[in-house]
């Protein structure tokens, strides 16, 4: 096949991401599914996906604080499919990160270091989470000792649930549903749907895992929320900033 005849084979999906409120939403993530093919909106919530492959493909799309979504598109050889997504807001309020310029731990990755060092739990950084290569936040999670995922049918499809390994009841019959927190606030993640439509792995710079309330660190012993199960708490990036761990000097 020759080099024209091979870009003939190929086409191109671009499309916008706006939100409920039809706002442009800048920095999603743009992927199509089984492929290396990812870009994030612009400002004007546009993207732009250029040589893939005709025929049937699986566009998802995610971002921070907002369910993510999947839907099918068809690729026509040589042709430029556009299509806009609208992202539904997660339903859960999010804690307000201070962003500090210099680059040194986060103080959040300084505590999470420190609890680290006690070994009380499960603790993975963002250098052992990108070393699994997961493709969502449960391909990280059922590594973990003790932590179940079972699978079920949720309003947006197929869905990972995280159980612990220990079970509830007086007969012990139903496993025990875990508490997330994410970048330090509980994070209750109930019904059908999964943490998977809240959090990319890719956007994960650490994650501690504690299977019991004797693990469990004094600022995740939440008094109103059922934390007796396990709690996993998740830390993100913000933005397009890294986890701001020291670097080696370049050269």
């Amino acid at each position: 096949m020759t080099l024209l005849s091979l870009l003939q084979a190929l086409g191109t999906l671009t499309g916008t991401v706006v939100g409920e409120n039809a706002i442009p939403l800048a920095q999603a993530r743009i992927r199509i599914a089984g492929t290396d093919a990812t870009v994030l909106t612009g400002r004007n919530g546009r993207f732009h996906l250029d040589s893939l492959s005709a025929g049937q493909h699986v566009l998802e799309v995610r971002l921070l604080g907002y369910l993510a979504i999947q839907r099918p598109v068809e690729i026509e050889a040589g042709g430029t499919l556009d299509v806009q997504v609208v992202l539904m807001s997660a339903p859960i309020p999010l804690k307000a990160v201070e962003v500090q310029a210099e680059r040194a731990l986060l103080p959040a990755m300084r505590r999470f270091e420190e609890r680290r060092a006690h070994g009380n739990g499960h603790y993975m950084n963002r250098q052992e989470i990108e070393r699994l290569q997961p493709r969502v936040i449960t391909d990280v999670l059922r590594r973990v000792p003790g932590v179940q995922i079972q699978p079920v049918n949720g309003p947006f499809g197929a869905n990972e649930m995280v159980r612990m390994a220990r079970t509830t009841g007086v007969m012990g019959a139903r496993t025990c549903p875990v508490l997330f927190y994410l970048n330090g606030t509980p994070f209750p993640v109930t019904g059908d749907f999964s943490i998977n439509q809240y959090v990319a792995p890719e956007d994960v710079i650490a994650i501690e895992v504690y299977a019991g309330m004797s693990q469990i660190p004094p600022e995740f012993q939440a008094n109103l929320l059922n934390a007796r199960c396990g709690v996993i708490a998740i830390w993100t990036r913000e933005g397009n900033e890294d986890d701001r761990s020291p670097r080696p000097p370049e050269g």
